[in-house]
C-alpha cells in the first residue's frame, strides 16, 4: 500500500481520557511529598506512619514508571500533524508561546504560592523565615515543560532541514517485543548510568531548577519515548496495539513489581537499612523502562477498548488536564491544611481526601479558566 498524505484526523479521544488519568496519578502521587516539605505537622503524622510512608514512596514509584512516560509519547505522537498543518514556522511561534507562558507563569507566580502562604502559616516548614531566604522562583513539577519546549524545537529543526510532508502509512507493523525488550534494557543501563550522580541530582533539588532535580536521571527515557511517539504517528502504532501481548506485559511488570515490593517489605515498613537500598535501588532503575512499557500498553490498549464520547466527563477532564497540572501544587497543599485545621489527624484519611478533594478543584478549576478566551489558547 502507497503512503498517503494525512488528513486532519478526527480527535483521539482515548489520548484524551488518558491525559486525564495520568495527571490525576501525578497529583495522588505529589501528596506525599507537599505534605512533607509544607507543614512540620503533617510531615511528622506521615514520619510517625511507616506503612503510610512506605506505601505512598512505593505508589509513586510504580506511577513513575509509566505515567511521564506516557504523556511524552502522547505529546510526540500528535507533534508532526500539528507540525504538517500549521507548517514549521507558525507551529513553532505558536508552541514557544503555549508552553513558554505558562512555563513562565509558573515559575514566577504559582510554584511562590506555596512558600509565601508558608509565612502566615505558624506550622509551615518556612514560618517566620526572611523572604530572601525562600525557595522561590523554582522550576517545580513545570520541569517538563522545559524538556517538551527542548524536544518540540529538535522536532521542528528536523522537520525544516528535511522538508517532507507528513504523510501516514499503517501496513508497516508495530515493533516487536524483541525490539522493546533490547529498549527497555539499554534505557536501563543509562537510568543506572544517571542515577550514579547523586550529588549532581541532590544540587539541582536545591536550585532553581528543583524540578529536573527529581526527574532528570530519566530523561533519556522521555526523549526515546517522545520520538517514538513521532515515529509512531506516521504508523498509526499505538490504534494497532496487540491487546494480547500488552496483557502479558502487563502481567509481567506486575509480577516484577510485586517482587520488588516483596523484597523492600514494603509497604509494611520503610525499605530495609542504607546497605540494602544501595543494592536494589540500582535494580529498580534498570527494571524501570521494562517495568514502564507493560503499564504502558495495558493502559494504551484499555482506553481504546473503552473509549467514550466526546462529551464524556473524563474526555472533557482531558482537555482540562494540562492546567490542572499548572495549578495543582497550592491547591493540593491548601487542602491539606484545611483538613488539617479542621481537626483531621489520620494520615491515611488526611492523605487520600485530600488527594480526592485536590484533583477535583484542580480539573474543575481549570475548566473554569478555560471558559476564558485567552487562557484557553495557552492551556
Amino acid at each position: 500500500m502507497l503512503s498517503s498524505p494525512s488528513k486532519a484526523p478526527e480527535r483521539l479521544i482515548f489520548l484524551d481520557q488518558i491525559k486525564a488519568i495520568m495527571v490525576a496519578l501525578v497529583i495522588a502521587s505529589h501528596t506525599i511529598f507537599v505534605g512533607i516539605l509544607f507543614t512540620t505537622d503533617t510531615r511528622q503524622m506521615i514520619v510517625s506512619s511507616p506503612i503510610y510512608e512506605a506505601s505512598s514512596n512505593w505508589f509513586g514509584w510504580i506511577c513513575n514508571t509509566f505515567y511521564m512516560n506516557i504523556l511524552f509519547l502522547i505529546s510526540g505522537y500528535l507533534l508532526p500533524n500539528s507540525v504538517h498543518k500549521r507548517g514549521v514556522g507558525y507551529f513553532a511561534k505558536h508552541r514557544l508561546l503555549r508552553l513558554g507562558i505558562p512555563l513562565i507563569i509558573a515559575i514566577l507566580i504559582l510554584n511562590n504560592i506555596t512558600p509565601l502562604a508558608g509565612l502566615a502559616i505558624p506550622n509551615s516548614t518556612v514560618f517566620a523565615q526572611e523572604i530572601n531566604t525562600l525557595p522561590l522562583n523554582r522550576i517545580g513539577p513545570q520541569w517538563f515543560l522545559v524538556i517538551l519546549i527542548l524536544l518540540n524545537t529538535i522536532y521542528c529543526c528536523w522537520a525544516f532541514i528535511r522538508k517532507s510532508r507528513f504523510s501516514v502509512e499503517n501496513t508497516q507493523p508495530l515493533p516487536g517485543w524483541r525490539s522493546w525488550l533490547m529498549s527497555a534494557a539499554i534505557l536501563g543501563i543509562l537510568e543506572i548510568a544517571m542515577g550514579h550522580f547523586t550529588g549532581f541530582w541532590s544540587n539541582l533539588k536545591n536550585s532553581h531548577l528543583d524540578g529536573l532535580g527529581y526527574q532528570g536521571m530519566h530523561l533519556w527515557t522521555y526523549c526515546f519515548l517522545f520520538f517514538v511517539g513521532c515515529k509512531a504517528a506516521s504508523h498509526q502504532w499505538l490504534e494497532r496495539i496487540n491487546k494480547r501481548h500488552a496483557l502479558r506485559w502487563l502481567q509481567l511488570s506486575s509480577l516484577i513489581t510485586l517482587v520488588l515490593v516483596a523484597t523492600n517489605h514494603a509497604p509494611f515498613q520503610v525499605p530495609l537499612n542504607e546497605t540494602d537500598s544501595q543494592t536494589v535501588t540500582p535494580i529498580m532503575e534498570f527494571l524501570s523502562p521494562l517495568i514502564g512499557w507493560g503499564y504502558m500498553a495495558a493502559i494504551l490498549a484499555w482506553s481504546q477498548d473503552h473509549q467514550q464520547p466526546e462529551q464524556h466527563w473524563l474526555v472533557k477532564a482531558g482537555k482540562d488536564s494540562f492546567g490542572a497540572y499548572l495549578i495543582h501544587i497550592p491547591l493540593l497543599a491548601g487542602t491539606m491544611i484545611t483538613s488539617y485545621s479542621l481537626g483531621v489527624r489520620n494520615i491515611w484519611l488526611l492523605g487520600l481526601g485530600s488527594t480526592a478533594i485536590a484533583i477535583f478543584i484542580s480539573f474543575s478549576a481549570s475548566h473554569q479558566l478555560r471558559r476564558i478566551a485567552v487562557i484557553k489558547r495557552i492551556i
